[in-house]
């Protein structure tokens, strides 16, 4: 019974405005890089190319050539992971919906239901636009093409220590596809794992504008490169999106990104222990 609610919670939360909002911007996002991509490559000689999954949007090794909308979407990131699903259990609570489906499934099945609906339509939200980008760079440009943005040769040493640096730089060695793909779906999953931290924070606590509740992701986002002026100078990085993108070769420890998922995830069940605890359902 709960999967289906889950599936429906799901349904539902994905064709509200927030989350279509949310997936006509990212869209926007990746057909504006991969039409520049198209234009400014358009002829080039295979050798003179670069990896076309270098080109994505979720690349930060195109900041190497042009960083324009990956910088974009760094700045946006912080506001829009929260919107797609993040603020529903909010809406649902101002609209009295929730005492509806409490009185159908429970106050504990709803509150589980809806933290996993959020999880997932979070999820779909910021991974199917990028993976629709990677097959467009597969049907578009020359898959054979191996250049770096950095123009480094691929024998250079320098060059062979930013791959090392690549979270996940096993699965680029196999296929720089696969490590793509793999790396989008990450990307959906801490997105997903970000909406059920705002869901269960308003569980716990009750807000009287929506808008306030993405201020918890905000911080925490933006609070990952405070850190990193502190403890991150000549050593590994605690930033949130050098984690996250796309090839990215600055220094990581992934103990940070462990440690700070660990800590979302804990936060997450703590909130949403003290919404069911809550007696008055306002």
């Amino acid at each position: 019974m709960l999967l289906k609610v889950i599936m429906r919670q799901t349904k539902f939360l994905l064709r509200q405005k927030e989350a279509v909002m949310v997936m006509l911007i990212l869209t926007w996002l990746v057909i504006y890089n991969y039409v520049g991509n198209v234009l400014e490559f358009q002829g080039r000689d295979v050798s003179q190319m670069y990896q076309p999954m270098k080109l994505l949007c979720l690349s930060y090794n195109r900041t190497n050539y042009n960083a324009g909308t990956t910088m974009l979407f760094t700045m946006l990131y912080p506001i829009l992971a929260a919107m797609p699903a993040g603020l529903s259990y909010a809406k649902e609570q101002q609209t009295k919906e929730e005492v509806f489906l409490i009185a159908r499934i429970g106050k504990g099945n709803y509150l589980r239901s809806k933290l996993w609906a959020v999880f997932f339509t979070t999820a779909l939200v910021f991974s199917l636009p990028f993976m629709a980008e990677i097959l467009m760079n597969c049907i578009s440009f020359p898959m054979k093409a191996q250049k770096d943005l950095s123009n480094l040769g691929l024998y250079h040493p320098e060059y062979a220590q930013m791959v090392h640096r690549y979270l996940g730089d096993g699965i680029y060695m196999l296929s720089p596809v696969l490590y793509a793909v793999a790396g989008t779906l990450f990307f959906g999953m801490i997105s997903g794992l970000l909406g059920m931290f705002t869901a269960a924070f308003s569980f716990a606590i009750s807000v009287k504008y929506r808008v306030l509740l993405l201020l918890p992701v905000f911080l925490l986002l933006n609070g990952t490169s405070w850190l990193n002026m502190v403890i991150g100078q000549g050593g590994a990085s605690t930033t949130w999106y050098e984690y996250v993108l796309l090839f990215d070769d600055t220094p990581k420890n992934v103990w940070y990104l462990l440690g700070m998922a660990g800590f979302l995830a804990a936060l997450t069940a703590a909130f949403c222990m003290a919404g069911m605890k809550k007696e008055k359902w306002e």
